[in-house]
Parts: C-alpha cells; sequence; structure tokens
C-alpha cells in the first residue's frame, strides 16, 4: 500500500502567513580591534529566547515576525555587549571591543582557525603580544618560560642566540623528536638549525657550536599572539608533524582605518648571575704544578673570573608601520639585535625585514594575504660546553695561588712558532688558556633566511568558503672555526699549524594546502561547521663540509680549503649526505554544537611519507574525538558560577620516522669518495611512532568573570618506538632497527587567575599556573631481551644518559661510593672510597612539578608586572664541580684540608671504623673524568623571580604621538632557592641526551635594562 503524507490545509496556510510575516536580519560580526569576524557571537532578541550564533567567518542569520521592532543583543565572553535596534533593517552589521576586566574568549587552533572558546573541546592557552615582548630576550621562545603550564623550556648554554629545548607534557620518544611543530600564520615551518660540529672531544661532551634555532631568529614585535596546542586532540589536524604538540605563532598585519607607526627600544645589560665556588688558601705543590694541592698560600685566584667575564649588552630596536582601508592593509617593520655575550668576543647581530600585505577583492568575497620574511643573523664565538675548545676549564683549574694576569695581558707570543704560540702555565689539552680559546679558537656561525608565505579565500557564500596557501622557508647556514697555530694537538690533529672547519649547509621547505571550510544551513537547535583540507610537504637539505677528520693546516694560518692537509685517498670536503622527504596528507574535521552548549569535534588526517618507501604501508591514520559542554549555558548554576564547562578528548598522533632507514642503499665514503658496502640492515616493517592521549579538563568562572579556573589531565602512551639493535655477526651487518618500546606521560596542569582589585584607576590581577608530569618507559624490547638503552653520554665521563624499563626518560647513570650493609663507606687499600663495579641510577632532572606565579598592577599610568616561578624536584649532575674537586681548586677542597680531612662513616679492609679520609685522596677519586659522579648529583629545584617590569604612559597632547611608554626591565633577578652550583634550567643539547649535566657550562645571566615604546 502506497502511503501519502498530507499536511493539513489550516497548518500549511498558517506556516505560509508566518513565513510571509518574518523578519529576516543578516549580517557580520567583527571585532574592532583586529578586522576579522567573530565566530560564536550570540546574537539574541532582547528579552526572548528568540537567537542563533555567528559561523565561523562571523556571519549570522536570524528570522521572526518580532525582529521588525525589537533589539538584538551580541555577546561573546572577553567582550563587551552591543545592543542594536533593528528598525526594519534586514543588514545589521556590529563591531564587538574587547573587555580588559575579561579574560579573552577567542582562540586559535590547528590551520590558523580562529573559534570561541568555549566551542573547543581541548585545552589550549594563548599568550599574546605584550607578555611576548615585555621584557624581551635574544630568543623569543624563552619569553614563554613560567607563563604556560605543562610547558617546560630550557636555554641552551651557548650564549647570546642560542637554542631553547621546548618540550610539552613530558618526552615521548626514545629516539625521535620531542619538539613541538612550529606553525606560523596557520602554516607549518622548519625549525631545523645547522648542527656544526668541531673535532671530537675524548671525553665527550658538547663540541656542537649552536647557531640558534630558527624560531629564535622571529622579531618579538611581529608577534599578534602565542598560542600553545599541548594535547593530542589540539594538534592532531597536522598529524605525524605535530606528535609533540603544537607553537602556533599569529603575526601582525595591516587593520582597516587604523594607521599607525610604532617604535620599540630595548636595551639589558647581563652580568653573571653566579660563579662557582672557589678555595684560596692552598696552590700548588711547586711553582709549575697544574693542581692545587699544595700547602697554604696566600692566593690571587678570587679575581680569576671577574678578569675574565664582561658585561653583556643588548640593543634591540625595531620600527614597525601600518595601516589600511577597508579594501588593502599593510604592514611593514624592521628590527635590529645587537648583543655582547659576557664571554669576551661572543657577539649576535641580527637583522629582520617583514612586509605583509592583505586585501580583499570581489564584493569582499576574495581574501588575498601575502607576506615576505627575511632574516640576517651572525653569531661569533657561541661558547662550547664540554672539556675542550671551552675557556672555562682552563679559567676555573687554574692553580689557585698563581696569577692568571700575565695570560690575560699576553696570551700568544707572536714571534713563536707552532705549539709554543699559546702563552699558558702548562700543556694540559682540556686547560688551554681561557683568552687563547676566546681570541685564537674562533667560531663564526651565519644565517640567512626566507620565509615567503600566500594565501587566496573565495568566500562562495556564508557557509562555504575556499583557501589556498602556501609557503617557502629557506635557510642558508655558513659556519666557520678556526684553531690558530699554538692550539693543542689534540684538538688540531696533531697539527702544529692550527686547523679549520667548513660547514656550508642549505635547508628548503615547501609547503601547501588547500582547505574548504563550510557552516552548513540548518535551523533550530544544531549547528554544524568544520573543514576538509589537503596539504604537502616538501623538505630538502644539501651542504658541503671541509675539515673534520683532517691533519690540519699545510701553511700555519692560512683559513682556506685548499690549505687543509689530508693523508692517503682522504678528500679535505666532502658532500653532506642529501636530506629530501616530502609528507602527503588528507585531512579533515567536523564540530557539532548543540543548543550552543554541548559540542562535539572529530578529526581524522592521513598521511603519506616518503620516509615509509619500501615499507608494505606508506600511509597511516590518525584520528581524534572530543566532546564539551558549557554546563553554565545549560543549566541555572549559583550565582557566583558565571561559566562552567567540562571537556573529554581521545586522539592519536604519529611521530616522524628517520630517512632512509627502510632500504639502505650502497653510499659514497665521505673521506675517501670509495663505494662501500651497505652495513645497516634494512627496515622494510617500519612504522611511525604513534601516541595515544586521552584528556579530561574543566574551565571556570565565578564571580562575573572574576575568578577564573583551569585544569587539564592527561595520559599518553607513545609506542612503535624506533630502536637501533645490533644483529648477529653472522648478518655481516652493523646495525639495525626495530618498532618496539612504549613510553608514558601522565600528569595535570591548572591555572588560576583573580581580579584582586578591580577599579578605573587601581587594578591588580594575579594568577597560578602549575603542572606535574610523571614519565615511565613502559618496554623498550623485552621481547628480544633488551630492557635498557643509552641515549647519550661517556663511560670516560663516568656518566651515562641511559633509559630502562620502568625509569624515566632523561635518567642518569654513573658509579656509586660502595657501601657495606651498615651503609658504610668502603674504603680500598689505598684508603680511597671504594666505587660501584657498574654504574647505577643516580638521578634523574625531571621536575616534580613546576609553577608560575604572575602579578600585574595598574596605578593610573604605572604598570608593575612580576613573575615568579619554579621547578621543584629532580636531580642534576656537575661535571664542572666534579673536576673541581680533582684539581683542589674547589671551596669544598679547601674547607676539608682546613678541617685535617673529609668527614665519613667509612671501613677500611681490615674492617676497623675510619671517619676522616685526607682530602686530596677522596676528592682525587671521587671527582674527575670517571669519578664517583653519584657524589656530584644536586637538587635540581629553583625559583626565581624571571621577570619584572616597572612602565609608565606618559599622558600626551600631542596630535603626532599618540602613546609614550618607558619601562624599567629585568630578568632572572634573583634565585629565591636554589642548592645546585649552576643553573638547573640550562641544558648542553636541545636534543634528547644531555639534559641536567653540567661540564663547564657558561653560567646564567642577571639581566637589568629599559625599554622605550613610541607609537605615531
Amino acid at each position: 500500500m502506497k502511503t501519502t503524507f498530507r499536511i493539513p490545509l489550516t497548518v500549511f496556510l498558517l506556516l505560509v502567513c508566518a513565513y510571509a510575516g518574518a523578519q529576516t536580519v543578516t549580517g557580520k560580526v567583527t571585532s574592532i580591534s583586529e578586522g576579522n569576524g567573530m565566530p560564536g557571537v550570540s546574537v539574541v532578541l532582547k528579552g526572548t529566547t528568540i537567537g542563533t550564533s555567528t559561523d565561523a567567518e562571523g556571519n549570522y542569520t536570524l528570522s521572526n515576525s518580532a525582529l521588525a521592532t525589537g533589539t538584538l543583543v551580541f555577546s561573546f565572553i572577553g567582550y563587551g555587549t552591543e545592543e542594536v535596534e533593528v528598525a526594519n533593517r534586514t543588514q545589521i552589521d556590529v563591531g564587538m571591543t574587547e573587555d580588559i576586566f575579561s579574560l579573552g574568549e577567542v582562540v586559535v587552533t590547528a590551520f590558523g582557525v580562529k573559534r570561541s572558546e568555549k566551542t573547543v573541546t581541548y585545552a589550549t592557552q594563548q599568550v599574546s603580544s605584550d607578555e611576548l615582548t615585555r621584557v624581551k630576550t635574544d630568543n623569543l621562545m624563552n619569553t614563554l618560560n613560567g607563563k604556560v603550564p605543562g610547558v617546560s623550556i630550557s636555554p641552551s648554554a651557548s650564549g647570546v642566540g642560542g637554542s631553547s629545548k621546548i618540550v610539552l607534557r613530558g618526552n615521548r620518544s626514545l629516539s625521535g623528536s620531542n619538539q613541538p611543530l612550529y606553525v606560523v600564520d596557520g602554516i607549518p615551518v622548519t625549525n631545523s638549525g645547522n648542527s656544526n660540529g668541531q673535532p671530537n672531544s675524548a671525553y665527550g661532551g658538547s663540541t656542537n657550536v649552536d647557531g640558534g634555532d630558527v624560531i629564535s631568529t622571529l622579531n618579538p614585535d611581529d608577534i599578534e599572539s602565542i598560542s600553545v596546542l599541548k594535547g593530542a586532540s589540539a594538534s592532531a589536524l597536522y598529524g605525524s608533524q605535530a606528535a609533540n604538540g603544537v607553537i602556533l605563532i599569529t603575526t601582525k598585519k595591516g587593520k582597516e582605518g587604523q594607521t599607525q607607526i610604532n617604535f620599540n627600544s630595548t636595551f639589558t645589560a647581563s652580568t653573571v648571575a653566579y660563579t662557582p665556588d672557589f678555595q684560596n688558601a692552598y696552590g700548588g705543590t711547586t711553582a709549575t704544578a697544574k693542581q692545587s694541592w699544595g700547602a697554604g698560600a696566600a692566593g690571587t685566584g678570587e679575581r680569576n673570573t671577574d678578569e675574565f667575564f664582561r658585561t653583556g649588552t643588548n640593543w634591540t630596536n625595531s620600527l614597525s608601520l601600518s595601516g589600511g582601508n577597508e579594501i588593502a592593509q599593510t604592514y611593514f617593520s624592521y628590527a635590529n639585535t645587537h648583543a655582547k655575550g659576557v664571554m669576551p668576543t661572543n657577539d649576535l647581530d641580527r637583522n629582520n625585514i617583514s612586509l605583509r600585505e592583505t586585501a580583499k577583492f570581489l564584493d569582499k568575497k576574495l581574501s588575498v594575504d601575502a607576506s615576505v620574511n627575511y632574516t640576517t643573523q651572525t653569531i661569533n664565538n657561541a661558547p662550547n660546553a664540554g672539556l675542550y675548545l671551552n675557556p672555562l676549564v682552563g679559567l676555573y683549574l687554574f692553580p689557585r695561588n698563581a696569577d692568571i694576569m700575565p695570560y690575560k695581558n699576553q696570551y700568544e707570543f707572536a714571534g713563536a712558532e707552532g705549539f709554543d704560540r699559546q702563552n699558558w702555565i702548562d700543556t694540559e689539552d682540556i686547560r688551554q688558556n681561557p683568552w687563547w680559546v676566546a681570541n685564537r679558537n674562533t667560531n663564526e656561525a651565519n644565517r640567512k633566511r626566507y620565509l615567503l608565505s600566500g594565501s587566496v579565500k573565495y568566500e562562495f557564500n556564508k557557509y562555504l568558503s575556499l583557501q589556498l596557501r602556501g609557503n617557502m622557508d629557506h635557510i642558508e647556514d655558513i659556519f666557520e672555526a678556526k684553531m690558530y697555530s699554538g692550539t693543542h694537538a689534540t684538538l688540531t690533529g696533531g697539527s702544529a699549524n692550527g686547523f679549520y672547519v667548513n660547514n656550508s649547509q642549505t635547508l628548503s621547505q615547501k609547503y601547501g594546502d588547500a582547505l574548504l571550510t563550510f557552516n552548513l544551513p540548518m535551523d533550530g537547535a544544531i549547528r554544524i561547521d568544520g573543514l576538509v583540507g589537503t596539504s604537502i610537504t616538501d623538505s630538502r637539505r644539501v651542504g658541503l663540509e671541509t675539515g673534520p677528520g683532517s691533519l690540519g693546516l699545510r701553511n700555519p694560518n692560512f683559513f682556506v680549503a685548499q690549505n687543509v692537509l689530508v693523508s692517503g685517498d682522504m678528500n679535505a670536503t666532502k658532500t653532506i649526505p642529501e636530506n629530501h622527504t616530502q609528507l602527503q596528507s588528507v585531512f579533515g574535521t567536523v564540530n557539532i554544537g548543540y543548543h550552543e552548549w554541548l559540542y562535539l569535534n572529530a578529526t581524522g588526517r592521513n598521511d603519506w611519507s616518503s620516509n615509509l618507501s619500501f615499507t608494505p604501508d606508506v600511509s597511516f591514520f590518525y584520528p581524534a574525538v572530543g566532546l564539551s559542554g558549557v554546563l553554565s549555558d545549560a543549566v541555572d548554576l549559583p550565582a557566583p558560577i558565571t561559566f562552567a564547562k567540562v571537556r573529554v578528548n581521545y586522539a592519536e598522533v604519529g611521530n616522524t620516522v628517520p630517512l632512509y632507514v627502510t632500504n639502505p642503499q650502497n653510499y659514497t665514503n665521505p673521506s675517501t669518495g670509495a663505494i662501500d658496502l651497505r652495513r645497516v640492515m634494512a627496515f622494510a616493517t617500519l612504522k611511525p611512532e604513534r601516541t595515544r592521549t586521552y584528556e579530561v579538563g574543566a574551565d571556570l568562572k565565578f564571580f562575573d568573570n572574576r575568578l577564573s579556573v583551569m585544569f587539564n589531565y592527561y595520559k599518553s602512551n607513545t609506542f612503535n618506538q624506533f630502536i637501533e639493535v645490533t644483529p648477529s655477526a653472522a648478518s655481516l651487518y652493523e646495525r639495525a632497527y626495530i618498532n618496539a618500546g612504549e613510553v608514558q606521560n601522565k600528569g595535570f596542569e591548572f591555572m588560576v587567575g583573580y581580579d584582586v582589585i578591580r577599579g578605573e584607576k587601581f587594578s591588580w590581577n594575579t594568577s597560578l599556573n602549575g603542572s606535574r608530569n610523571v614519565n615511565e618507559v613502559i618496554d623498550i624490547a623485552a621481547d628480544r631481551g633488551i630492557n635498557n638503552l643509552v641515549v647519550t653520554g661517556n663511560n670516560n665521563l663516568g656518566y651515562l644518559g641511559q633509559v630502562a624499563v620502568g625509569g624515566m626518560t632523561g635518567d642518569i647513570y654513573g658509579y656509586q661510593v660502595m657501601r657495606d650493609d651498615q651503609d658504610r663507606v668502603m674504603l680500598d687499600e689505598n684508603g680511597a672510597p671504594s666505587r660501584t663495579t657498574d654504574f647505577e641510577f643516580i638521578g634523574n632532572a625531571t621536575p616534580k612539578f613546576s609553577m608560575g606565579w604572575t602579578n600585574t598592577v595598574n596605578y593610573g599610568n604605572f604598570v608593575l608586572n612580576v613573575l615568579v616561578d619554579g621547578r621543584f624536584g629532580g636531580k642534576v649532575l656537575s661535571m664542572t664541580e666534579a673536576l673541581m674537586d680533582q684539581y683542589g681548586v674547589s671551596e669544598r677542597t679547601g674547607d676539608a684540608r682546613a678541617q685535617g680531612g673529609v668527614p665519613v662513616n667509612a671501613v677500611n679492609p681490615e674492617g676497623e671504623a675510619v671517619s676522616s679520609v685526607d682530602a686530596q685522596t677522596w676528592y682525587g677519586t671521587t671527582g674527575g673524568p670517571n669519578g664517583i659522579m653519584g657524589q656530584y648529583m644536586y637538587d635540581a629545584t629553583v625559583v626565581r623571580l624571571r621577570e619584572a617590569s616597572l612602565g609608565y604612559t606618559f599622558p600626551m597632547k600631542s596630535n603626532v604621538v599618540k602613546s609614550l611608554r618607558f619601562s624599567l626591565i629585568g630578568r632572572n633577578l634573583f634565585y629565591i632557592s636554589k642548592d645546585a652550583p649552576f643553573d638547573p634550567e640550562l641544558t648542553l643539547s636541545t636534543g634528547n641526551g644531555l639534559s641536567g649535566v653540567d661540564i663547564f657550562s657558561q653560567p646564567a645571566t642577571r639581566n637589568i635594562g629599559f625599554s622605550v615604546n613610541v607609537t605615531l
């Protein structure tokens, strides 16, 4: 039987009449400060429940017969409410102004899409331009320290312009990268700098000169905001590139109707925040002794560090011009940074030029955005950490009774030849004249970077738009290291004429994507929007290198490639193996809103990676799903609760797999040019690392947004780790790789903000953020009998960075003092402490808890900002202290001698109790390379006054100068609590290893200065 559905005639007539009498109003809501459309704005007919919300572009449509004589109310958290009478109009566009007493609620999400925070199903935090530029540093990313919970930032101990190690929610990968993906204006950019090596140190340690990461070269005054996407659900749209989270950087652009010239000038002076504690009562056993184990002597060593370190300076000046009309907008900027480090001859010069044009055509349906950024940077004599080519080794270990000034005033004998050119107290390889190292073991890192970006977006209608984007990131790095005749033979390949290294690399990345954004036209309680897209990333690195492995120079101090001395069939110059990768992707996300309080987000991405060539499947898929509910919009909550939102999500992402391991080919030997047989077993079953993450959280606001609370709990497991193994000898291969291992991270983050005082002339806001991450190695390769893995370190130094099942990434292993069953130190036949036979776990630098506390006080035209942050727990290792003990220059060795020995609870081989051990016997055994490193572990807890600024905005009556602000600024002003003899935050490497290890690292600095901002 055929069933026919009929509408009763009376009902049909009522519907027709209702539609005929309805008033329809359309329009667009924009942010006055930014000029962009605002998504998620509530549009309600005053006094009723009739309303809607703006779409992803800020457009809205509302139909009802009561509209004609009513009033529309536009509201959005963080913005002032706007009321507009309809008065029979059919088009009403509204500009909204930020409410300075509310927390901003528009956040930047993946691919640069701006969304209302209440519709986002994961945690994100946005840092404004003011917070980034209030107290500047020579590396933009360091200004985030203490401001974002769950983000660990460790500056490298490599002088001005050095890189930083950034980890979001703990290390996930045992051998791959743990750094986040950087995205500028929605487009991924490369952050791979040039790693330029100098001759290897026999004792290990860092011998690479840090030329700075790419992000560090950005001009902070060009940044509008930075959003941190820490969880996998937040970054899932970027797939395998974003396994470790995403740092989203939004840059400034010209604004409609605003013409502005802005000049910023910042100066800071840097001084060494601390130096090691030295003894100054004992000298050498003889006038030419290398160590300070002699009798009491009046020394001059207290001034050694003062004579070497200098006051560093940093001048940063930037000028920007912006303006535009409703059709086209322009932004241009130039910045120059000139900095001098506290190490002699360590200098930085950087220039940034940026131009961005935005425009709209075809009745504003077509939007065009294009930008060009050009950066040049030179870093001279970035200090090395480690035992070689490091001036601090000779400075700190210099005999305490000797006068160092003659070696400063004349560090070389100009008339001498060969090794005799260096004026120094001895010929020990690790302990060269500090001023010789600074002036005759020089290095220079030059970088040029071109970043070209463009996008075209066409809005077919208010429901559908298409955007095409792309960029080209081109980086040229040239590095030179010169070791003059007179440098120790260990460092020059045995040559008395000197040594030369030249490294030239070009890294280029091309990226393109297409995004189709949709907002389905739906009536009623359901709202659906999202995007689908595709992208391609192509990266290539090429280069040449001269010097490493050579025998030094043929003619002294003539630093050119053709003067490099080689032997046999070795070549002085080699081609650096080309790295070429390509990643092709399709992705999509959909957001479903129900009654403007319940939101569902689902994301999927599929990647095809060239790194997976020759494997059965070069494709991998990553899903994510999240759900959030704005309880304050769903039910009536107690009056003190202004806003309440809960979130839950699940996601899977991957990590980039290494190049050229699935089918290694025969290769040309870099030294001789001969064809070598393949020595690496093909990894034809390679799978990318994969991370599964669960996250729950809540966002709460109380007392009319006066108190805000954010909380997250997460758990992630990363498996299919990439692990190197040694195959059986019968295979004839030297190395092989497997997929195995699992690392788990779980923890929580919170942030609490409170407006203590609200007023027009006086206000005080305070915020506290904190986080804890627990890292655990669940498995390595138990089925193959592998339960530990060495990540970094050197047996000759007496420690290893090693991971083991049940441990954590970053675990440090070393020798311990051997003790008996009564916990007494066991002495050997010479009366020295015995050490354990094998390396044992001695600590991990990862803090158990991190905290940041920010206060902002406004009084009239004055504003005071203070940031205190701290890292609590963890253990760090100081090789510096170990060698200072061995050489007898440390304060503890002097104290021990003054009291007649080292007090101990010990037992000798005969079983007799011993209460004191001779200082030289004790420290000569525990200290030095291959010593008992368990004795040199320190509490990593550190609390500091991170930032402080006091600014004054001058009242202006000029028609030319719109604003003038002067500020006193300071960074790392003092330590509230610190146990370690070095700053535990500093790191020797931005890679996975060497965290929490100090090997004569440059000390942290205290920075004080001023800034001036002028707006015309």
